[in-house]
Order: structure tokens, then sequence, then C-alpha cells
């Protein structure tokens, strides 16, 4: 294991949404971010450096907050997905702090609640430049703000660098008073928040991402094997993050494992699967568990299992159960009823 701080490579499609907003030339940058983008982790200080790298194209001021301000939860990996499938953003939150270093390997945040609000402390480790500090405050919150679907400011926000002349922009960027020189940073959360719902939640994906993040932890402690039973695991939860960003093809897959294409169809190969058998009886599971949801329409659905048009997914459904998705969520329908009326 490394012994400087890593971070999900993931965050780098921040920069890059970033770098084309700002319509910048990067030809240079975006090779860089390209090639981390081929391994799941890069180190916290490599990611410093990037933002460096972009103000010296873009020398605004609080580079940092704005490029954060861009985040998405998706872009904190196997976390970010996690968290989008908890019901309140206190127990998003609670699983944050559970997983933090899955997010940055050596977080360690200090959480102090009191009447009204709820303090996030955490040192930053390996990092040379202030925008750093910036964007780790602003990816938290972009992440709660994000996970209600509210753009509820936090109470205070502290720095841990010297007052710049321009307090009143960090100040608008975050929409409430900023310390700074503080000791490590700082988010006051207002307490009355943790009860927000969280719109996507999911108590079913959740529990599949929960034994993933389990997984990696025990994987960063030593505590993981080379079976292919774990290479099967972490294939099944790949596939699912997949599916959420519409992209579950083999190759996508094979990349976020860090595998090479052809030596990943010859692991499968070896032990008698192949990856079209394993994403559909995987796709099919999950099929008839949202058919069960009747607020997931059929378009909802098939977004869900990575399928580009409805029409895909419907021709798949009837191929792996003999009826149309309609057909089998009036079965389930019907067996309802006939419950009811035995009650």
């Amino acid at each position: 294991m490394p012994t400087s701080a890593v971070i999900p490579s993931s965050f780098t499609g921040v920069l890059q949404r970033y770098i084309a907003a700002r319509k910048l030339y990067a030809a240079d940058l975006q090779s860089r971010l390209a090639g981390f983008r081929s391994s799941p982790q890069m180190e916290n200080r490599e990611f410093d450096q990037l933002l460096a790298d972009i103000h010296r194209l873009d020398p605004v001021s609080a580079l940092g907050v704005r490029i954060g301000q861009m985040a998405e939860p998706k872009d904190f990996g196997i976390v970010g997905y996690l968290l989008t499938s908890c019901s309140t953003l206190g127990q998003a939150l609670t699983r944050y702090g559970r997983f933090q270093t899955l997010v940055l390997s050596a977080l360690s945040t200090k959480v102090e609640v009191s009447s009204d609000v709820i303090r996030h402390r955490w040192p930053l480790q390996d990092v040379e430049t202030s925008f750093s500090y910036e964007f780790s405050v602003a990816i938290f919150i972009r992440l709660y703000q994000n996970l209600i679907g509210k753009a509820v400011p936090p109470k205070r926000v502290g720095l841990p660098f010297p007052e710049p002349e321009d307090v009143a922009l960090y100040e608008t960027l975050f929409q409430c008073p900023v310390e700074f020189n503080t000791d490590g940073l700082v988010v006051d959360l207002p307490a009355n928040i943790m009860w927000m719902t969280i719109s996507s939640s999911d108590p079913y994906m959740r529990k599949i991402f929960d034994r993933q993040a389990e997984a990696m932890l025990d994987a960063g402690r030593g505590n993981h094997t080379d079976s292919f039973e774990a290479f099967f695991e972490s294939l099944q939860q790949t596939i699912l993050m997949a599916m959420t960003d519409g992209d579950c093809s083999a190759k996508t897959v094979a990349d976020r494992m860090a595998f090479p294409l052809r030596s990943f169809y010859r692991l499968l190969e070896a032990e008698g699967y192949n990856y079209r058998g394993i994403l559909a009886g995987l796709r099919r599971r999950l099929a008839k568990k949202y058919l069960q949801d009747e607020s997931l329409s059929y378009a909802d659905i098939a977004m869900l299992l990575g399928y580009s048009e409805q029409s895909a997914f419907s021709r798949a459904f009837k191929d792996w159960m003999g009826i149309t998705p309609s057909e089998y969520r009036k079965g389930i329908d019907g067996n309802k009823r006939s419950l009811s009326a035995q009650d």
C-alpha cells in the first residue's frame, strides 16, 4: 500500500468538467487526466499539483472552491453511490464517516454536535496549495446539498491558510461566514437538515454498496484475497456502479477494475464464465426487484440497469422471462390482491 494519501481517481472528472466549462486549452493536461483515470486511485499530492496546473491556465481567486462546486456524488466513487442510496442526510453522513478513508486514505474527520450546529473538522495530508483546501471543503458542501436536493448553506466555513484580500468572494461562494487560519478544515452544518430525505434512496442498493465499501475497507487493511470469489464479488459491484453511469460495457468495467480487456476475458473464461452472461444475470435479478417498486417507471428501470432505451430493456426482459415487464408487474399486483383477499 502507498504511504502517501490517495483519493479515487474519479475526482479528475470534476477537473475535466471545469476545463470544459471554462473552455481552457489544455491538451497536455487532458492527456494526464486521462492517464490518471486508467487507475482507480491516485495520490493526493498529484491531485494537488493538477489544481495548481489549472490555476496557471486560469488564475482566478478561490479556484478550488469554483472547481469543487462542480462535483457530483459519483465523483466520490463507491462512497458517493452509497450515500445517494441512503434515506436521510444524517444516515448518509454517518456512512460518510464510516467510509471516509475510501474518499481520502488519510482522512480523519471529527464531528462535534450541539443543539443547532454539527461541526465537521478535518486535516488534509500531502497538499502544498490552498486550492486543495478550498476544493476539499467545497466538494463536501456540494455533496450534502446534492443529496438533499437543496442549496442549504453551511453556518460557517474554516480554511487553514492566511486571510486573502477578497474574503467577500469566499463568503459569496460559500453563502456563509468564512474564517481563515483555522486549525484544519471546518464546516458547520445546521443540525436541522440531518432529517432531510434523499430522493434517490434505495435500501436494496444501500445494502449492496455497504457490503462493497466494507470489502474495500478490508482490502485497505490487508485483509483481501486474490481468489476468484473476491474478484467476482468486486466485478458485480463494479457493474452496478457502471450501470448507474449508463455504460456497463466489458471495456468500461475492465478499465474500472484496472484489468486489460484481454486479461479480463481470459480470467472469466478460465472459470467458465462470460461477461455477457454475468451482466444479463445481474440485470435480470435487479429488474425483478425494481418491478416490485410501483414508483419506478419502466423508463426509470431501464436507466437504472444501464440501458440507453426502454425498448432495449423490454426486449431483454422478455428474452429472460418469456413475458414483458408490464405483464410481470401485473402478475405481482395480482398476487398481492390475492393475498389481501385471503387476509
